[in-house]
């Protein structure tokens, strides 16, 4: 798939990429399959954000990142993954690698000791963009 494919077709890719790999999946440590479950968990999620005209996105994207809040924190980390695609698209974002990439720029600022610890991601988000 190249750069300049539609965000939708790399969400639907990146369905079908979860998909496969819990078909080869069998066994693995304990972790592993936590992550396995987390892929899957997300998978659903992405599929259902992007099957469906939701009303309230900002509202589903707060309840996203509550569910999703320790993947969210370790993708933010990495810059990429599933969970911040699946964010980018509740929040509207037109490029899901920047959104990737800011977030792992403000890390720092997003879940560092100064963040409000009651105040979800996604305000903190939308604050600082």
């Amino acid at each position: 798939m190249n750069k300049q494919s539609s965000p939708l077709m790399r969400r639907i890719a990146l369905c079908g990429v979860a998909v496969v790999g819990l078909s080869v999946a069998s066994i693995g440590s304990a972790r592993d399959r936590d992550d396995l479950i987390t892929t899957a968990s997300t998978a659903g999620t992405t599929a259902y954000i992007v099957g469906k005209n939701i009303d309230d996105d900002f509202t589903q994207a707060q309840d996203f990142a509550d569910t999703q809040s320790v993947a969210l924190r370790r993708e933010a980390a990495m810059g990429d993954g599933e969970n911040l695609d699946a964010l980018a698209a509740l929040l509207h974002e037109d490029d899901p690698d920047a959104f990737g990439r800011w977030m792992q720029d403000n890390y720092a600022q997003l879940y560092g000791p100064q963040a409000a610890q009651q105040s979800n991601v996604v305000d903190r988000i939308v604050a600082m963009r």
